[in-house]
């Protein structure tokens, strides 16, 4: 893979909960958070004013106190936008749950932190040895991979319902 890529693959490193602020923000300041820690690839808005509204009003994130949000809500965020991108915020509200019912939103957000990095290095390293040098067809593979997994998610959730 070339360097360009891995490098912004490792930049894309999901902060553990010791790593976030102790201090309480204001919506602006989460939504310049959140796209600083997801380094969002495409153009589209990662998160807006009225997705974090909506999902405390779905009842995924817990609603902010005097306006203010904490780690417990950077921690929610964190999780929702980066899987947003590939499950519905039904499915997530379920995954997160179902995880919440063995941990901490701390262990949970530890948890996944961890588990995005040792996906990226297995990503690049798959890329680097198994995928042709062509970007078109490295790019091909990893999208169909996400598909596959998506699709597997999605059967492993209703599983659970």
């Amino acid at each position: 893979m070339e360097k360009l890529y891995t490098e912004k693959i490792y930049s894309r490193k999901i902060p553990l909960w010791s790593e976030l602020p102790e201090l309480d923000l204001y919506m602006d300041q989460i939504i310049v958070l959140m796209e600083k820690y997801l380094c969002c690839s495409t153009e589209e808005k990662l998160i807006t004013p009225s997705m974090i509204n909506n999902y405390v009003k779905l009842g995924i994130v817990p609603p902010p106190i005097k306006k203010k949000y904490s780690k417990i809500h950077i921690a929610y965020l964190i999780i929702i936008c980066s899987l947003k991108q590939v499950m519905p915020i039904a499915d997530i509200k379920i995954l997160i749950d179902e995880k919440l019912k063995d941990s901490s939103i701390e262990d949970l957000l530890n948890e996944y932190s961890k588990l995005q990095s040792e996906i990226s290095k297995k990503v690049i390293e798959i890329s680097d040895n198994y995928i042709s040098k062509n970007s078109t067809s490295s790019a091909m593979y990893l999208a169909s991979a996400s598909s596959i997994c998506r699709y597997t998610a999605d059967l492993i959730l209703k599983s659970q319902q």
